[in-house]
Order: structure tokens, then sequence, then C-alpha cells
């Protein structure tokens, strides 16, 4: 699967050659770092959930998104048990921000979760990030609800869900 979003920017598969850059882009862009062993994992585990955006002339990643599926009860409450599409992370190097390569990599592994009946995808974003929460709110996510001292540091998170089917 290859999606182009631009002549510049392609949105595809992961592949094991892509890790490197993802670690650097997650440490880089984002308070929460992963171990390589966590990525690799959810690479080999989920692999059409997890997606690079690469610069088209020199294949250069500068933007993933990585989501695990899971079996649980609805995350807005109910009882019944549902296929949730979670995503892990979604990071885009600065330099190629407000480009919408974040939205094409949600766009793309949100129709991979339809594609495969995904019942819904759910998230958590630091209350104080502004931009995601938008993002989100744009593809479609609602607030549910707070998770107060959620990260590392003390900050509350947002718990968003957007239903799927």
């Amino acid at each position: 699967m290859v999606t182009a979003l631009t002549d510049e920017v392609i949105i595809k598969h992961a592949e094991p050659d892509n890790l490197p850059s993802v670690i650097e882009i997650n440490r880089s862009e984002l308070p929460e770092n992963y171990p390589p062993s966590f990525f690799m994992d959810l690479l080999e585990r989920f692999p059409n959930y997890f997606l690079v955006a690469v610069l088209a002339k020199s294949n250069e990643v500068v933007g993933y998104v990585v989501c695990r599926i899971e079996m649980g009860f609805p995350s807005e409450g109910g009882f019944s048990i549902v296929k949730k599409g979670h995503v892990v992370s979604l990071a885009v190097r600065k330099p190629f921000h407000n480009r919408g390569i974040g939205t094409m990599l949600m766009k793309t592994v949100l129709e991979e979760m339809v594609r495969n009946s995904i019942d819904e995808s759910y998230l958590e974003v630091r209350i104080n990030n502004e931009k995601a929460i938008r993002l989100y709110k744009k593809l479609g996510y609602k607030v549910v609800r707070e998770l107060p001292h959620y990260y590392l540091d003390g900050t509350t998170g947002l718990l968003m869900v957007k239903k799927l089917r």
C-alpha cells in the first residue's frame, strides 16, 4: 500500500529498515519515548497499522503512525466486546509540520482499520497538546474523559475515541 500525499511525500507501510528513523523521530519530537523492541514488536504484530511518511526523492522518513489492535469493552461504555484500533504514537519531524502529513498518516491508518472491520479507534493525548487535539477532532475523534496524571511527568491525558462502525 502506497498513498501519494504530494509529489514530495509518500505514505507507506513501515519496514524494518525504517525503525532507526522512527525511533529518532519519536525521541526528538515526543516526550514519551519507547525502546526499539517496542517498535519492532508492533511492526511484527501489526504491520498494516505501522505507517511511515517518506520523501519521494530520498526515501527519508519524516513521520510515522503506529497502532495496535485490541479486543475490549467499548471506550464509551458498554459490555459487548469490540475490536479497537489503539493509536499508540504519531509524530512528524518539525520541519515538516503544517503540511498535512500527520493528517494523511491518520486518514490512511483509519482507512485500514475500516477495511479490517475495526469497531473504534482510540488514543491518548496530552491535555495541553492543542495542535494534536485539533487534528484528532478534525478527524472525528471525541474526548471521552480526562486521564489524571496519565503521563510520567504527571500531565493529564485525554482519552479520545472515534467510532468506525
